[in-house]
């Protein structure tokens, strides 16, 4: 078996140079030859990628079908410019081939030749053709420079040293540089005799060659250095017109007979001189049996009249026409025709005869109609949808638009819709996302259909909920440069929808206030029955046993917890009625004084239990228009709450105020008690955060009263509000409507 240091001893003998590398290119060997002609030593090339001896030539594209062909395992051939560590251009053909270990890919070996000087020469004989056909081309014939080539002392043979253009046509080769005489006329007679003769003297004769098939006059004239010119002339037209002519027919006939068109021939009276096979077999008929038929009389009279007006409008400038015929068969069935009919004219241009070239396109005429059968089901569909279709480019701009999208944007007119961008319909907060989603659409990063809910603004201003469907449309080449979207209208699904989470929501505060509330009245309402019914009993029992002091505390005692108990039930009955909708407002006028008047003596009860004086400063002239029961509601509920967070012997207030309004009026209720804690007063009115407090003296309350003043208030049209001192007291404004 060879060793290895055999095998390297014997690729570096080789002027080939080779090149082995990993999988990605980087060199794990060179031979001799590869360091000789590009100059890298052994060392400066291990390791390295053989893009170091790359030049700009060649395409990346070049390079990635290079790498495609060999990682599959099969060998690339081709050439290569590359450079040297000096920057000399050295032309290459290499062959890479895949180098395996265990069947799997493992390295490239490239075997490459330089073909520089190859290259060059190449260059070189392309300058001078380039220069020579310069100078021949403007020559009327073929001319051609000679020199003899010899063998054993005598002419064998005679090589071109120029040629211009005219004579490659002549004998049918192009770059004639450099060929022998025999190679591109083998035929050529007698060439020692000839040649010697063309040296010495002037020469003049016709020749026929069989391989050019051509007849050529060669004149020729002997030069210097052993060198002739030779003038050639192809006189073959002339010669061959005739022949020509009669090919050209066969061929022409050849061609018509054997197309897969319809081809007739008539004259301008109609009669047909020539159908080819397919014309005839497409009848069912023989082209014997169609050969003088009238054209004219194969067509319908009317048809037949159009039709020769057609013909007869053509001209040497306008010498065809095209036009589509329907044609019914003998069995009643219809095929649809295309034809061309040109004019035949002589010299001086009158019509001699008519040809129609034709094709049958009933598959393609019931495919249109199929079509447009389809179209017009799809444009139904489109313009009768209960939903709004439109279509968009990736700007946002509509470019079709169905009736149902126009009638929900309020456009005037069919045209209108088209004239508009997508994104001047969605609410300002939305467009920036409006335009992210189409965005995404178009670049595919979203592959199923989008589907979005978003609210927008008709033309006319007026805002609508619409559900969106929306994906891209895909063309032929899977370019997606338009969009089309569905449009719902869902304004009353998501008012309803919205409508629906409110009741909830309020439905679960109700809720949330009842179980608070049936917690507060479960424990709240005992207490006052256990007093009455402690006191009661006991009074029952030993009535005779008490002084008159003693009888008249315990039924002071069952007095205040009978007071208690009524304002707890009188809150409840309240807010069940507010609750149930059945709070009506029966506007009056009336004088607040008096009214107030009236709640201060239902409390005196309670207030002279602490003491407290009861003060009405509200103007008695004063008359403001409320409903008069809701009116006592909130000031015995102000004044009993002023009452219950008093201390003993102090005095709650109840007056008027003047406002910046001058229809209304601020009546106050303050107490000097207790107060309010700051984060109490946020949530005072509200019934989900209703609290319920004790009194300086432990009296009980369900912390409905001041919810259901709120309420009231604000259904008589007027305002309520509060300020409060800790230890200072409270002061609460109910501003009202004055008749």
């Amino acid at each position: 078996m060879i060793q290895f240091d055999e095998l390297q001893l014997a690729l570096n003998e080789l002027e080939t140079i080779v090149v082995v590398t990993d999988t990605k290119g980087n060199i794990r060997y060179v031979n001799d030859a590869f360091v000789s002609k590009y100059g890298y030593s052994r060392k400066e090339s291990m390791g390295s990628n053989l893009r170091m001896i790359r030049t700009d030539y060649h395409d990346e594209q070049f390079y990635k079908n290079l790498w495609k062909t060999i990682l599959s395992g099969e060998t690339w051939e081709g050439i290569f410019l590359n450079k040297s560590k000096k920057g000399r251009l050295i032309w290459e053909e290499a062959k890479i081939s895949p180098i395996k270990k265990d069947g799997k890919l493992n390295g490239f070996i490239a075997i490459k030749d330089d073909i520089t000087y190859k290259k060059e020469l190449e260059e070189q004989f392309h300058k001078e053709k380039f220069l020579l056909d310069e100078l021949f081309d403007n020559a009327p014939v073929g001319i051609l420079l000679f020199k003899p080539l010899y063998t054993d002392d005598a002419i064998s043979d005679l090589i071109v040293l120029k040629a211009n253009s005219i004579a490659g046509k002549v004998f049918n080769q192009l770059g004639l540089v450099g060929q022998s005489l025999k190679q591109f006329i083998p035929e050529f007679p007698e060439i020692t005799a000839r040649a010697t003769q063309m040296l010495l003297e002037k020469q003049n004769f016709e020749l026929y060659f069989k391989s050019l098939n051509k007849h050529l006059n060669m004149r020729t004239f002997p030069l210097e250095n052993e060198r002739f010119c030779m003038y050639v002339h192809d006189v073959t037209q002339y010669k061959n017109n005739i022949s020509a002519l009669q090919k050209s027919e066969l061929r022409y006939s050849t061609l018509v007979e054997d197309s897969p068109a319809l081809i007739r021939r008539f004259n301008t009276k109609g009669i047909i001189s020539y159908v080819n096979s397919y014309y005839a077999n497409y009848f069912n008929k023989t082209p014997e049996q169609l050969i003088g038929d009238n054209i004219f009389e194969l067509q319908w009279q009317v048809e037949a009249k159009t039709y020769r007006q057609q013909l007869e409008k053509l001209s040497p400038s306008y010498p065809f026409i095209e036009y589509q015929q329907e044609i019914v068969f003998p069995d009643g069935s219809k095929r649809w025709q295309k034809w061309v009919d040109r004019a035949l004219m002589d010299s001086t241009g009158n019509i001699v005869e008519y040809q129609s070239v034709g094709m049958d396109f009933s598959q393609l005429k019931m495919t249109e109609k199929s079509l447009e059968e389809q179209k017009n089901r799809l444009d139904a569909i489109f313009e009768n949808s209960i939903m709004g279709i439109g279509v968009l480019d990736h700007k946002g701009n509509i470019r079709m638009a169905n009736a149902r999208l126009k009638e929900m944007f309020e456009f005037n007119n069919d045209k209108e819709g088209t004239n508009y961008n997508y994104f001047n319909f969605a609410i300002k907060e939305e467009i920036s996302d409006a335009q992210s989603n189409l965005k995404k659409i178009f670049e595919h990063k979203i592959l199923d259909n989008f589907n979005i809910q978003r609210k927008f603004l008709t033309k006319n201003g007026k805002e609508f909920w619409a559900d969106i469907f929306a994906s891209a449309i895909a063309t032929a080449d899977k370019k997606h440069t338009e969009a089309v979207g569905l449009v719902i209208d869902i304004t009353q699904k998501y008012r309803m929808e919205q409508e629906l989470k409110a009741s909830e929501k309020k439905l679960k505060q109700l809720n949330n206030t009842k179980d608070k509330l049936f917690s507060v009245i479960a424990h709240d309402i005992r207490n006052p029955f256990n007093a009455i019914l402690g006191f009661s009993t006991l009074l029952n029992k030993k009535i005779d046993e008490f002084g008159p002091r003693e009888i008249r505390e315990f039924t002071q005692k069952i007095l205040e917890a009978s007071g208690q108990t009524y304002k707890l039930l009188e809150d409840l009955l309240t807010w069940a009625k507010s609750q149930l909708g059945q709070l009506r407002v029966n506007k009056i006028a009336f004088n607040p004084h008096d009214i107030i008047n009236d709640c201060f003596e239902s409390l005196l009860p309670n207030a002279h239990s602490k003491n407290i004086q009861l003060q009405n400063k509200v103007l008695d002239q004063l008359n403001i228009e409320a409903d008069i029961d809701m009116f006592k509601f909130v000031i015995r509920n102000l004044v009993h709450n002023g009452i219950k967070f008093s201390h003993p012997n102090s005095t709650v207030e109840c007056g008027s105020i003047a406002t910046d309004q001058p229809d209304t009026i601020t009546i106050y209720v303050k107490d000097s008690g207790v107060g309010i804690q700051a984060e109490k007063l946020k949530i005072l009115f509200n019934l989900d955060d209703f609290i319920s407090t004790q009194g300086t003296l432990s009296e009980k309350g369900t912390g409905l009263g001041l919810s259901l003043s709120r309420e009231m208030i604000e259904l008589n049209g007027g305002t309520i509000s509060v300020t409060s001192t800790i230890n200072a007291g409270s002061e609460f404004r109910v501003t009202l409507p004055i008749r």
